[in-house]
């Protein structure tokens, strides 16, 4: 049995229903299952009183023995449980609260990249919120303002600058704006101003109700731009990548082009500082003449590898030939990488699967010639 605080379980005003599960050893997942089985969607979209409950208990968790990572889970779960009730109810909610810990958690975590994020949805939640006003963001309310200043060394002028950004956003899309990941990959991305620590190489936190919106938009979408939407999402939230969409130089289009920063020194050193992206959405795998284009476009850029989101993937997977012996032979030929996404990936990354892990092991299946288990 893990050791309770009475008199911090009193002051945090956690019912005593919950005092027996919060001593248990695996006493998050069975809190946070009583919790969505009390409070049904409309309680937690509606009752302060409901989502106080859940933060409650996060901030039992912050403060004994500094269990951060339940912390962490359970205003996840609080999260999850708002964007279903959108999904359901199919109107916004204000979500602040919920992301605002997540930044805070993360931050005691050591988390600093994954943290800031977190601030920056945040952001865009708060302006929604206080969207009436001029400028859109009520500094006082909230506290993210001064997170953003005293923490994250972002000005005034910066602050207010994202917030119009955030305004803008939002009134030409509200339906979308809906998840504050979409506005996210709507503005820039100067604010990323911190190198991954070593505690957060591997942290992956997608939202996987946004992938799965994501991939409904897919569905609908004739022109491939939802793919590179979905595959951008997916790679900018990895701590170290910074990604930019639908690029154009005089010769070329770049899907997306992302810049690995920060000192890791595990195989992502091997893709190098920069590295390109290309969609199909196609039907069919994808052959021979085009990824023996894209390796063109890899070495014009000068570029050590890519990676290929294709939904139906490249021929010759299952037999070592065409377009799938084409990227082990130009690997050993010249170095060049070139990684594979396909659908089932997707499938696995809208499931819980790392997106980091994958990668590596398709990295060192291509370098080494391995076969796909």
């Amino acid at each position: 049995m893990i050791y309770r605080d009475e008199d911090l379980l009193r002051a945090l005003g956690i019912s005593k229903d919950y005092w027996e599960l919060l001593g248990e050893v695996d006493s998050c997942q069975q809190v946070i299952k009583k919790l969505n089985e009390e409070y049904d969607l409309m309680t937690i979209a509606s009752s302060i009183k409901a989502q106080n409950n859940w933060q409650n208990i996060a901030l039992y968790y912050r403060y004994t023995q500094n269990r951060y990572y339940q912390a962490f889970e359970v205003i996840s779960g609080l999260y999850e449980q708002m964007i279903k009730y959108q999904l359901v109810k199919r109107e916004r909610i204000h979500k602040g609260m919920p992301l605002v810990w997540l930044r805070d958690f993360s931050l005691l975590i050591g988390n600093r990249v994954i943290a800031k994020r977190y601030a920056m949805l945040t952001l865009c939640e708060d302006v929604i919120r206080d969207y009436e006003k001029t400028p859109p963001l009520n500094k006082k309310a909230g506290g993210i303002y001064f997170r953003l200043a005293y923490y994250h060394g972002m000005s005034d002028i910066e602050i207010n600058n994202y917030a119009d950004k955030i305004f803008e956003v939002y009134e030409k899309n509200s339906v979308n704006s809906m998840y504050p990941e979409w506005i996210l990959q709507e503005i820039d991305n100067d604010w990323i101003t911190d190198y991954p620590t070593d505690s957060e190489f591997y942290s992956y936190k997608p939202n996987l109700f946004y992938i799965k919106h994501l991939l409904g938009s897919i569905k609908k979408d004739k022109k491939g731009i939802e793919l590179e939407r979905l595959a951008e999402y997916l790679l900018s939230i990895v701590p170290g990548f910074r990604t930019y969409r639908r690029l154009r130089s005089e010769t070329t289009d770049y899907d997306i082009l992302c810049n690995v920063e920060g000192t890791s020194m595990d195989y992502r050193a091997e893709l190098g500082r920069y590295f390109i992206c290309e969609c199909k959405d196609w039907e069919k795998p994808v052959d021979v003449t085009t990824i023996t284009k894209f390796f063109s476009v890899l070495e014009s850029a000068k570029c050590k590898s890519g990676i290929l989101f294709s939904r139906k993937g490249i021929s010759g997977e299952d037999s070592y030939k065409y377009a799938k012996r084409e990227v082990i032979k130009a690997f050993q030929r010249s170095g060049l990488t070139v990684l594979i996404i396909d659908e089932s990936d997707i499938d696995k990354i809208s499931k819980g699967q790392n997106l980091i892990s994958l990668l590596r092991k398709k990295y060192e299946e291509t370098r080494f010639d391995l076969p796909t288990v």
